[in-house]
């Protein structure tokens, strides 16, 4: 049994096609064939399910394929190893970054980190926090940034970095408009545009004003973009929410848009996750230094600010 082999298996297993797994890894379908073939014989269990139009775990095969999984990924963190025992902040660091924060915090700081760690590649995904977890745990991603608290089961390790605040962003024809701030309870859930389910902003706006997203009406949208929400209030009229690195994009002539929440300051909890093996603890570290001096200084202090869950639980 190689490594190789257990590479071609577990991307099979994700992949569900010899073909796309050929592609993926750059070589023939034949030798992927071959290899796994060569890995069910050795262990002499059927990995894969090759009856329908995609391949699938077998129920021995989902039981061998997630030891296998962890022992790739640690194998991997052990290729890291020796880049790590020097004290330079170097190598290529991949992390995953919610699309409600990705777009707004990362021109903040990118800059900053290429000046001072020009060693250090960084690789940034937007992803929604599912999906960096589950990356976390295969070792595409060695971390991520995502809204917390959340429930984990998996051994994740997390860092609280900065306190995001809720505003609410309200077209000039909503009767609101001329108000400086606003009670969530006199809000019509009619005239809320919300992100689409299974982002966890949307759960936190969903936990502040127990609504749920449009689903009747003339334009019903779904999105995980935050500018476009905007964009359709401009257009359409009603509210949405905006974190507080969004507001800083908004021209000067739409700030008076933007309204605050009345009562205690409302923020989301921004956090790095990673495993609490991962190697490349000193990039992650370095990267979360640079962050906390390149934000505005008010989010890192989370005094006199109301925490709003996520309801996140890790699957």
């Amino acid at each position: 049994m190689t490594l190789k082999q257990l590479e071609y298996a577990l991307a099979l297993q994700k992949l569900g096609s010899y073909g796309k797994v050929a592609k993926y890894m750059e070589v023939s379908q034949p030798a992927v064939s071959l290899q796994i073939q060569a890995l069910e014989e050795e262990l002499g269990i059927k990995l894969f399910d090759r009856s329908n139009k995609k391949v699938e775990p077998t129920a021995n095969g989902l039981l061998f394929l997630e030891k296998a999984q962890s022992l790739f990924t640690d194998s991997k963190h052990l290729e890291d190893f020796a880049l790590q025992l020097s004290e330079d902040v170097q190598g290529e660091l991949h992390l995953g970054m919610i699309p409600t924060l990705a777009p707004y915090l990362l021109p903040l700081f990118a800059d900053e980190l290429q000046k001072r760690y020009p060693k250090l590649k960084l690789k940034v995904k937007e992803l929604i926090t599912p999906e960096i977890l589950q990356g976390i745990k295969d070792g595409s991603l060695h971390g991520g940034i995502i809204s917390t608290p959340i429930q984990l089961k998996s051994n994740f390790k997390m860092q609280s970095m900065f306190y995001e605040k809720f505003y609410l962003y309200v077209s000039d024809k909503h009767e609101f408009f001329e108000e400086d701030e606003i009670a969530i309870d006199q809000i019509d859930a009619n005239s809320i545009w919300m992100l689409k389910e299974g982002n966890c902003f949307m759960d936190q706006v969903s936990n502040m004003c127990s609504v749920s997203a449009k689903q009747d009406g003339d334009l019903v949208y779904e999105s995980n973009n935050i500018d476009a929400l905007r964009r359709i209030v401009d257009c359409k009229g009603g509210i949405t929410f905006v974190p507080e690195l969004a507001t800083l994009m908004i021209p000067a002539d739409q700030e008076d848009m933007l309204k605050d929440i009345k009562g205690n300051e409302k923020v989301r909890e921004i956090s790095l996750i990673q495993l609490r093996s991962e190697v490349r603890k000193n990039l992650l570290n370095a990267v979360v230094s640079v962050i906390k001096e390149c934000i505005p200084k008010n989010m890192l202090n989370k005094e006199n600010k109301e925490l709003v869950d996520t309801n996140f639980i890790e699957a």
